[in-house]
């Protein structure tokens, strides 16, 4: 068994495993932020994430066919190195770099020099990614980040932690402009532009899990039983360029998942397909650089990037949890 490997910086914690480089769990004190769910816990999706129809794209006038491995939804879902283990490039208390190196497969024919790198802050977790194109001809690419995290533990006044609270009790913010809808194999079919001119009925009830009014939440409201297992692109960023996605917890305090420039999409997954025991205990919310789909049915440079050889493309994202002291144990660079 592949040994994790644990960060730590004054109160805050974090578990990092080699296979798929994933953030398994991030806690500050006694309070967890990011938990394991038995589905991609915190994996990085590479070289695409979420689902590709088929396994069937086209790329610069040839056709390629992946690996089915999501046979219900005949999909090729998050990727090739979710599942392998990354090796440990550099280690101090609160950070670590881990490496894969990913050569031709079938239906991706192109080589790519990955690494991730971790940083542990009181309260925050920052992240930096790296795909450098080590192959000899242009590579359609996509990062995806799969976190899950916590709703929560107890509000204040009482006294014992909510370990079976859901996601239905804590609220959320998903700053995009478009909702990606799908069907019934989570396959996008349209994007269609949220109604600026409109907000959620206080009595608006729905018993259809592709209900708009439903997905959205650009405005920080109450999950409730809404159903999420949902893209959102042309995500709203603030002046440093950044998206911020929130969770407010059933205590009161808030996750804020942060993603940078590279990235085009938000997922939000509330796990209602998982065992009953972890159906909706925790929320994705997953920084993706392209769409689901995107090889199959986006445009390359506008909806996926495209990486020349000996380039890289560079993302950065984060994990805070507000409320806490903000004391960096970053180590000088």
């Amino acid at each position: 068994m592949t040994a994790t490997i644990e960060l730590a910086c004054d109160e805050s914690a974090a578990v990092i495993s080699p296979i798929g480089a994933s953030l398994v769990r991030f806690s500050v004190g006694d309070r967890p932020v990011v938990v394991p769910m038995n589905a991609f816990d915190g994996a990085v999706l590479a070289p695409w994430p979420n689902r590709i129809d088929g396994g069937r794209y086209d790329f610069a006038g040839d056709s390629h066919r992946l690996p089915i491995t999501e046979p219900e939804r005949d999909a090729a879902l998050h990727g090739l190195v979710a599942d392998v283990e990354w090796s440990v490039v550099e280690r101090t208390e609160s950070t670590v770099s881990l490496a894969f190196t990913l050569g031709p497969t079938a239906g991706y024919p192109f080589a790519f020099d990955l690494q991730v790198d971790f940083e542990l802050a009181e309260a925050e977790l920052r992240m930096r990614a790296r795909a450098l194109n080590s192959g000899s001809a242009p590579a359609p690419f996509g990062f995806g980040f799969h976190p899950w995290l916590s709703p929560g533990t107890a509000p204040p006044g009482t006294t014992d932690p909510v370990d079976d609270a859901l996601v239905d009790e804590a609220q959320l913010v998903i700053p995009a402009a478009h909702w990606h809808e799908t069907d019934e194999r989570l396959i996008p079919t349209a994007v269609r532009p949220f109604d600026d001119g409109t907000a959620v009925p206080a009595d608006h009830a729905s018993d259809d899990s592709a209900c708009m009014v439903c997905k959205d939440f650009r405005a920080l409201r109450l999950i409730g039983g809404t159903i999420l297992d949902d893209a959102y692109g042309s995500p709203r960023r603030g002046d440093d360029g950044w998206s911020r996605a929130r969770l407010k917890g059933a205590d009161l305090r808030e996750v804020v998942v942060g993603m940078g420039p590279g990235f085009r999409t938000w997922q939000a997954c509330t796990g209602d397909g998982l065992d009953e025991d972890l159906a909706r205990r925790a929320i994705a919310i997953e920084p993706m650089t392209c769409p689901p789909n995107a090889f199959a049915a986006g445009e390359a440079g506008e909806d996926f990037d495209v990486v020349a050889p000996g380039d890289e493309l560079v993302v950065e994202w984060s994990i805070a949890l507000t409320g806490a002291d903000d004391t960096s144990c970053f180590l000088p660079k």
